[in-house]
């Protein structure tokens, strides 16, 4: 099983208690896609209206960022941890 954590402040607008979700999936894509189907208020969060995972988002499998690896086409074997994260900019 792969597991999904999700920020508390999206938790709370999307009515999730636990910080960490559950789902089998072979692909981060696959996962992101059953955590928009399943808590639809988590869609606009991650997902652009394309569907596409949103410039805002950053993703993480076992800590590495998905945008150094094959996006979301990353092979998720047995077990591994996503993390959802917004990003964060200032200065």
């Amino acid at each position: 099983m792969t597991v999904i954590v999700i920020p508390s402040a999206w938790r709370t607008a999307a009515g999730i208690g636990d910080a960490r979700l559950t789902c089998v999936a072979e692909t981060v894509g696959e996962a992101i896609a059953w955590l928009a189907e399943t808590h639809p208020p988590l869609r606009q969060r991650v997902l652009t209206g394309s569907d596409r995972l949103a410039s805002w988002v950053n993703v993480y499998v076992d800590g590495d960022d998905i945008r150094e690896l094959d996006g979301l086409g990353t092979q998720l074997p047995a077990d591994r941890e996503i993390i959802v994260l917004p990003a964060l900019a200032g200065g």
